[in-house]
């Protein structure tokens, strides 16, 4: 099983032997806000642990994927210079980026559109995969937006992941060729709805994730809703799809 969207920087280290134990092979870490992103000496900082974090959670045989990006609620002294910053990385030849996020869009102010029409353009120009971030609240109309600003680029659909759908979203991302991303969380999707959504729509488009992070969080939200799959006689197909198989051809996993 593959999270697809987490924090590990947010988590303690037996969080990591609990995911392995229930069978989480692979995690995705993303960059966040987990303090007041100032500047771009911060961010440094802040790419540099997601990195460090390898030890502690490879440690438990789970291999972790590092993605860079902007948050959509960070609101840095010199945007230009995290943006080239974040670049630098993309660049490095030392440090693995495996896709761009997470980014997207929080209220949908002029300075987060900004931030995403640039870091789309980087998507595009180093042909890696973008994870969205869409928020709770007015998620159906910020979605739509976010939807809108995809539309007006030449990206790859097939390797965006829009994330934090839920069952008032999940279909309009679909229907426009983008993957949606679960996020079972107490705050987002239980596994149950998780599970109901994975029944109901096109499987190869869907992946899981638990964004685990210093919210309330459950570690073990891709396995609770993998058991529920099969005990609902989802099929081994759909389950390994949406478990493992679409994070594969996303992100490029071996």
């Amino acid at each position: 099983m593959i999270d697809t969207h987490a924090h590990v920087d947010t988590r303690p280290y037996e969080d990591f032997e609990e995911m392995a134990l229930a069978g989480v092979t692979d995690v995705l870490t993303l960059a966040h806000d987990p303090m007041r992103m100032s500047s771009s000496v911060v961010f440094k900082d802040h790419f540099e642990r997601l990195f460090w974090e390898r030890e502690r959670v490879e440690k438990n045989g789970i291999r972790l994927h590092v993605c860079l990006g902007l948050h959509p609620r960070v609101r840095p002294d010199d945007p230009e210079h995290c943006l080239e910053l974040l670049e630098s990385y993309l660049q490095r030849k030392d440090r693995r980026v495996v896709a761009l996020g997470e980014t997207g869009l929080e209220t949908g102010s002029p300075f987060e559109a900004n931030l995403l029409e640039r870091q789309l353009e980087l998507a595009i120009k180093y042909r890696l995969p973008i994870i969205i971030h869409t928020p709770r609240s007015s998620k159906a109309a910020i979605t739509r937006q976010a939807l809108e600003m995809l539309s007006t680029y030449s990206i790859d659909r097939k390797r965006v992941v829009v994330d934090h759908a839920d069952g008032g979203t999940v279909k309009s991302i679909l229907d426009r060729g983008y993957n949606a991303g679960l996020t079972i969380q107490p705050s987002k999707l239980t596994p149950s709805q998780a599970a109901e959504i994975v029944r109901q729509y096109d499987a190869t488009m869907l992946v899981l994730n638990t964004d685990a992070s210093s919210n309330p969080t459950d570690v073990l939200g891709v396995p609770r809703t993998v058991h529920l799959l099969k005990l609902n006689k989802a099929g081994d197909d759909r389950i390994r799809l949406v478990s493992e198989e679409n994070a594969k051809r996303i992100f490029g996993l071996g």
